[in-house]
């Protein structure tokens, strides 16, 4: 019995810690920030994305004026990662549409996030066929303004303290 117990215990701890996957450099692009543009609030325009950790693996996407706290991305496949310097993964993870909401949060947490993120020229977006109608930025509860993308299965009355805006691919040298 004690060794069932021994061996049961082995394989929760084997399939709890993180796995570790390295970079598909073969279907990666240049490393690149996401930075907001095109809003009607001046304060959410030239504003990178960076992760703002919220607990164990997760983090929300908030937008910050330093490009050196910004956290660094590539695209691996159609799935957006993000460099944070950890030896696993951290990808896009959007919002989940369950509560009829018109837009929901975006989030980088661990894995590989979800997958149908593009860039045509500088332009970053999901897939419309997800529900993506665009990006939000909204000053909200981290004392500084968060990422969200609306949803396009609803016409959304945006609170003045939100703006849409652009997300555009700036490289990296």
């Amino acid at each position: 019995m004690k060794f069932l117990a021994s061996l049961a215990l082995l394989a929760s701890t084997v399939a709890a810690g993180p796995i570790a996957y390295p970079r598909a450099d073969s279907n990666s692009t240049s490393t690149f920030h996401l930075k907001t543009s095109g809003a009607s609030n001046k304060d959410h325009n030239n504003l990178y994305v960076y992760a703002y950790h919220t607990g164990a693996g997760f983090n929300d996407a908030v937008l910050t004026s330093d490009v050196g706290t910004a956290s660094p991305a590539f695209l691996n496949g159609t799935h957006t990662q993000f460099d944070l310097g950890t030896p696993f993964p951290w990808g896009f993870k959007m919002g989940v549409q369950n509560n009829y909401a018109a837009w929901e949060s975006v989030q980088i947490n661990t894995g590989y996030g979800d997958q149908d993120f593009s860039i045509s020229g500088t332009d970053f977006e999901w897939s419309e066929a997800n529900g993506f109608g665009g990006w939000l930025v909204c000053d909200w509860y981290h004392n500084a303004p968060q990422l969200f993308y609306i949803s396009s299965y609803y016409q959304p009355d945006i609170p003045s303290s939100c703006s849409k805006v652009d997300l555009t691919a700036e490289y990296i040298s």
